[in-house]
């Protein structure tokens, strides 16, 4: 079901905060099951669109009052004084009635509604705790040293996208104030571009750069945003016609005809899609949907089942929370696999794809942790994990790591030794004794194991970041990690903290590598 929130105030522009939930649910019949009780009514109808949630869960407060009203709307049952529909124009409304996203009739009677909430609101808990074992469990980060950046006078400081071009040894930034923003090591900001709206995703491609701009930040049904390739002039031309919320993309030449095809994930709002654009013989691109599904949020282009083809891996973050596969069987004809699938509370955000274990095999490291949502509590399951390919299109979750709120992840053998290690950022942490745990550094003692040491820095002003970037940064040779600090926070956060980080000068935190000599010198 819709367990986030449709409309979040504030700068909600990035690829993680943009998983604000919804689905599309085609018009469902009556039914009446009289003779069903509180747990089989749950368990057929919450299990017919996505995995089904647990009730403990989340708190009997959290359900009653946010997402039982929103769960019933998509069933056709609307609660007094909830409008599914609240803050959608004209033209929105005429979208999700098309799409039948609230059904004409209600799929139950209100006898067994009132069967199904009561199995959820008592099985549910009353209250959440933090797990005070996680006090204690990190060390301080010394292999890492923070240095923060400041770019322009744009204040407060709203990082949307970043991405390192390692051929001119450039970073492209995007923010919140429609810009993109080329910086250098030891040089600072080299470039500012004017952009129609905040750029999340940057695309590098036989010399030329790509911009992909969301459009409108807030959750629309709207086609506002736009794919952009950039001229010599730093003058941008949009490739494809306007696009629904888009937040990642790749471009690559998938079937070698030498013509190169756009991935797009149009995350949207209550409808969405997974597309791919092919250029037609005048040059022009045209869109194949993939998936329909709103949500998509992160795409890899890679052969995945070694057959010399490429294939395409995508997440979705909505309500049917998703990795998909395509695989490509003939000329830019896919075939669809969902690889692994998640409960809708767990705030899937990202992905990295990794041959983990060194088998030859592509694994899948997953990101749960978005808390911009009606339910935002601490949850025990936000936390990375590490889903090893099996082969024959097989995926088995193996480790789990618990973090509070963890948005992003990135995977590399940051100190060299020979296995990989996991920098991740956490956008929703327990603000308080964890609040550190805003990034954190995963050393990896023992891969068959899966034995991990945590480090975290401390400091006056913690991480509040979307984006995640790697890269040898100061050319000594070991990979360094960058973060773009995004001072608004959708959901509760302590004023004196709130304070800071609005106040806060800088726009990046580089954390430089120590591994090599040279990296002290700097």
């Amino acid at each position: 079901m819709n367990y986030r929130a449709t409309v979040i105030t504030g700068a909600f522009v990035l690829v993680a905060i943009i998983s604000l939930n919804s689905f599309t649910q085609t018009k469902a019949k009556a039914v009446v099951l009289d003779d069903y009780d509180g747990k089989l009514l749950f368990t057929t109808h919450c299990s017919t669109c996505h995995m089904l949630p647990d009730p403990a869960s989340l708190t009997k407060t959290i359900w009653q009052s946010h997402v039982l009203p929103v769960m019933a709307s998509r069933m056709g049952i609307i609660y007094p004084g909830y409008d599914p529909l609240a803050g959608l124009s004209i033209e929105e409304r005429a979208v999700v009635a098309k799409n039948h996203i609230i059904p004409d009739e209600p799929a139950m009677n209100d006898a067994d509604w009132r069967k199904l909430t009561k199995y959820v609101v008592d099985n549910a808990p009353d209250s959440v705790t933090v797990d005070e074992s996680r006090y204690n469990r990190n060390s301080p980060l010394t292999q890492f040293k923070r240095n923060d950046v400041e770019l322009d006078s744009s204040k407060p400081s709203l990082i949307t996208a970043l991405k390192y071009n390692t051929d001119t040894k450039t970073l492209w930034i995007g923010d919140f104030y429609n810009q993109a923003l080329n910086w250098q090591y030891g040089k600072g900001v080299t470039k500012t571009i004017k952009t129609a709206s905040p750029p999340v995703d940057f695309d590098f491609y036989k010399g030329d750069t790509y911009l992909t701009d969301i459009g409108k930040l807030y959750p629309t049904e709207l086609n506002s945003g736009a794919y952009i390739k950039l001229n010599s002039a730093d003058e941008g031309t949009p490739l494809t016609e306007p696009l629904h919320r888009p937040v990642s993309s790749v471009i690559d030449d998938l079937n070698g005809d030498g013509v190169p095809e756009i991935v797009m994930c149009s995350f949207g709002n209550k409808i969405g899609a997974l597309s791919l654009f092919k250029q037609d013989k005048n040059g022009k691109y045209t869109e194949q949907v993939l998936l329909p599904l709103p949500g998509a949020i992160k795409c890899f282009v890679k052969d995945m089942d070694g057959d010399g083809k490429k294939d395409i891996v995508a997440m979705f973050s909505q309500g049917d929370e998703s990795v998909y596969i395509f695989y490509q069987k003939d000329n830019l004809k896919f075939k669809a696999k969902r690889v692994l699938r998640f409960p809708p509370n767990y705030g899937t955000t990202d992905m990295v794809l990794v041959d983990y274990n060194h088998d030859g095999l592509t694994d899948i490291v997953t990101v749960h942790g978005d808390n911009a949502d009606y339910s935002n509590i601490l949850k025990a399951y936000h936390g990375i994990r590490i889903n090893i390919n099996e082969g024959n299109n097989g995926f088995k979750e193996k480790f789990f790591y618990p973090i509070y709120g963890v948005t992003k992840v990135l995977a590399e053998d940051f100190d060299q030794d020979g296995d990989i290690d996991f920098a991740a950022s956490a956008f929703f942490p327990e603000f308080g004794k964890l609040v550190d745990e805003s990034f954190i550094y995963l050393e990896n003692k023992d891969t068959n194991a899966y034995r991990f040491k945590s480090y975290t820095l401390k400091s006056d002003v913690p991480i509040k970041t979307f984006t995640l970037e790697k890269a040898d940064i100061d050319g000594d040779g070991d990979m360094d990690i960058i973060t773009g600090n995004f001072s608004h926070n959708p959901g509760p956060i302590p004023k004196a903290l709130e304070d800071k980080l609005k106040n806060a000068k800088f726009g990046l935190s580089i954390f430089i590598n120590q591994l090599n000599p040279r990296s002290l010198a700097h």
